[in-house]
């Protein structure tokens, strides 16, 4: 697969300086984010990233698309040989859920360049985004053709799944990293609280890929 070949292959120094360039960004954002910062993270002086990378522009580039590369070779392998429509939507999603659980990172990224209104996305990760969204619009019309599926909104239903799954991510990754978030909870209402903490260690992805399946089945 695409990432993980080039993580192979990548220098060590390489492998740190993306890594501490991900954490970077998913704290603070493009804008926040400061080249100084990510080479102290990363151990190296900027010069070195320069030279490997590029700039900030750059490395956020190369960031994004150790994701979605990932994801579109992800959804590609998994949907490669399933049978029938329904089982290569179950597999499409559980791609993303992979991808999603091996890239923590993914979450909050997603969710500040949404809130950027999408001004930061490089044109390779539009490349990444455009082969994910064609995978999924063919799995989609052959299945209406077959009367598997309801006729839908290829983004929407992207959309829905995805969407819903990138907010569960965030409010888990609150719920567990931020104790004061909790506590909150359980000074209003004990009860709610247990529940909710229970519903939060279930698994929330599989119950979003349950519903997200129910809703485009056709019948």
């Amino acid at each position: 697969m695409y990432t993980r070949a080039l993580k192979d292959k990548r220098s060590e120094t390489m492998n740190r300086i993306i890594e501490a360039a991900t954490a970077v960004f998913a704290d603070v954002g493009y804008s926040g984010a400061r080249v100084d910062e990510i080479a102290k993270k990363a151990g190296v002086n900027k010069a070195t990233i320069y030279y490997h990378i590029g700039d900030k522009e750059a490395l956020y580039a190369q960031v994004l698309h150790d994701v979605t590369g990932d994801a579109a070779d992800r959804i590609e392998e998994n949907v490669e040989g399933a049978k029938g429509p329904a089982e290569k939507l179950k597999r499409y999603f559980e791609a993303i859920v992979e991808t999603v659980d091996e890239h923590p990172s993914l979450a909050p990224l997603m969710m500040r360049e949404v809130a950027s209104g999408g001004q930061n996305v490089p044109v390779v990760i539009a490349q990444d985004l455009m082969r994910i969204y064609a995978m999924l619009l063919q799995i989609l019309e052959a299945g209406a053709r077959e009367g598997v599926f309801i006729p839908a909104n290829t983004l929407v239903a992207h959309l829905m799944f995805l969407g819903p799954l990138i907010f569960y991510k965030n409010v888990e990754a609150t719920w567990k990293n931020n104790q004061t978030f909790a506590d909150l909870f359980a000074r209003l209402d004990e009860e709610i609280y247990q529940g909710m903490g229970a519903e939060i260690a279930a698994s929330g992805s599989e119950e979003i890929l349950r519903l997200t399946l129910r809703a485009l089945l056709k019948g």
